[in-house]
């Protein structure tokens, strides 16, 4: 991913200590196991009560936890992976980071009697990028979900008399009546979809739904189609023609995301994850069902389909010493009533069809219930590098609503050009 040449620059001028495997716990009756994660209040604190309750019932394993600022965290894990020296027992690992290290060897293989649970009782979004010659080599947490949900901001809707839109031709409407200018100045934006991650799963959503394809057989991409051009075409004329949003997005300039100026009062719809309803309700002060909610997002064609990246997992270390401990751990984390805690806990969408379509987590969880619907038509993004795939399709989205396209055919022919190019080699 887009820390790996930083990461082999670190391993030049510093060795890693032994944190993890290569610890010494002789003198304990225990097996010490390590755990590294990022800070994340909530995550942290749902690791910790799972850890607990596992160490209740195997009083032969302890384990600690070790919680990095993500920025550090990203560098530390795949610097350690890089190396197959020291590092921690148990990672949690970015579903992506699965296609960089289980070829080499720096993950261990998930034990057959999990893998086959996994394989047959969860979506295949959440696995897709653990997989190497047919075995799993991560333990997956979540349905990462970035197509199917919106936020709402319902002051706005209601002070404009704007329903929630049920179909594709309604959020449109919907969007263009909620925008309000001063000039060229934005005051209220009507549907803020520009960020990093919606843009892409937008175009691609928008193209299976209409019964496309972006990806060939042999790996090579084909945006170029006419259900391609077609949405990218629409994307861009809310953009240019319709002016519901602009490219700050993308393009910097802006101090708050798009989420976070719905929860600030200038953005009325934006397409973004359960995981910003804590922040409405926290940071901002919000309340859910009042001030905002989260709804379904319409597809665009007649089919709902849409596409997603393996979210966050966990994974063992290769080259640790106690990898049956920790393989322990991870099918203790499995178990049906812990998995649905700690999503809850998280407020993530789950990996297993079991937990996701279990009644106790809807009820716990009731804001889940627009994508929980629909986690049936979604089908995994591609074995590839999603962040050069976000890159590339964000960066010809920007150039082609900026005029640096004489047409959609050229756009989507560099943008297949530069996918290829970057990312089959």
């Amino acid at each position: 991913m887009k820390f790996l040449k930083a990461c082999l620059a670190c391993m030049l001028v510093f060795t890693l200590t032994a944190c993890g495997q290569g610890s010494s716990d002789e003198n304990s009756d225990k097996t010490v196991l390590t755990f590294w994660g990022h800070q994340n209040e909530a995550w942290n604190k749902a690791y910790e009560e799972m850890a607990a309750k596992f160490e209740a019932e195997n009083e032969d394993i302890e384990i600690k936890f070790e919680f990095f600022p993500y920025d550090q965290f990203e560098s530390k894990v795949q610097t350690s992976l890089l190396s197959q020296e020291g590092g921690a027992d148990i990672y949690e690992l970015w579903g992506g980071w699965g296609i960089d290290f289980a070829p080499t060897g720096a993950l261990a293989p998930i034990n057959d009697t999990l893998t086959k649970e996994i394989l047959d009782g969860y979506y295949e979004p959440t696995y897709g990028s653990l997989m190497f010659e047919e075995k799993l080599y991560g333990f997956p947490l979540e349905f990462n979900i970035e197509y199917g949900g919106m936020i709402i901001n319902d002051n706005i809707l209601e002070e404009k008399s704007i329903s929630v839109p049920q179909n594709w031709e309604e959020l449109r409407t919907a969007a263009k009546n909620a925008t309000v200018k001063d000039g060229d100045t934005f005051v209220t934006k009507g549907f803020d979809f520009v960020n990093w991650d919606s843009v892409t799963y937008m175009f691609t959503s928008m193209i299976m739904s209409q019964g496309g394809s972006y990806q060939n057989e042999d790996g090579t991409f084909t945006f170029n189609t006419e259900e391609g051009r077609k949405a990218f075409q629409e994307l861009t004329d809310m953009v240019v023609k319709d002016g519901v949003t602009d490219l700050s997005g993308l393009t910097g300039g802006e101090g708050l995301e798009g989420y976070q100026q719905l929860f600030a009062g200038t953005t009325a719809m934006v397409p973004r994850g359960p995981w910003t309803i804590s922040e409405g309700e926290l940071s901002f002060e919000l309340k859910y069902g009042e001030d905002f909610d989260y709804v379904s997002l319409p597809f665009y064609g007649e089919t709902k389909s849409f596409a997603a990246e393996t979210g966050w997992s966990l994974a063992v270390n290769g080259n640790s010493k106690k990898s049956d401990a920790a393989m322990r751990f991870l099918e203790f984390f499995a178990q049906e009533e812990n998995l649905l805690e700690f999503n809850v806990a998280c407020a993530q969408i789950p990996a297993s069809k079991e937990v996701a379509q279990d009644p106790e987590f809807i009820k716990k969880m009731p804001y889940a219930e627009p994508l929980v619907k629909i986690l049936d038509d979604g089908h995994f993004v591609g074995y590839f590098n999603t962040d050069t795939f976000k890159e590339k399709i964000n960066e010809v989205f920007t150039e082609y609503a900026t005029g640096g396209y004489a047409s959609v055919d050229d756009a989507l022919m560099d943008l297949d050009k530069k996918l290829n190019s970057a990312i089959n080699k």
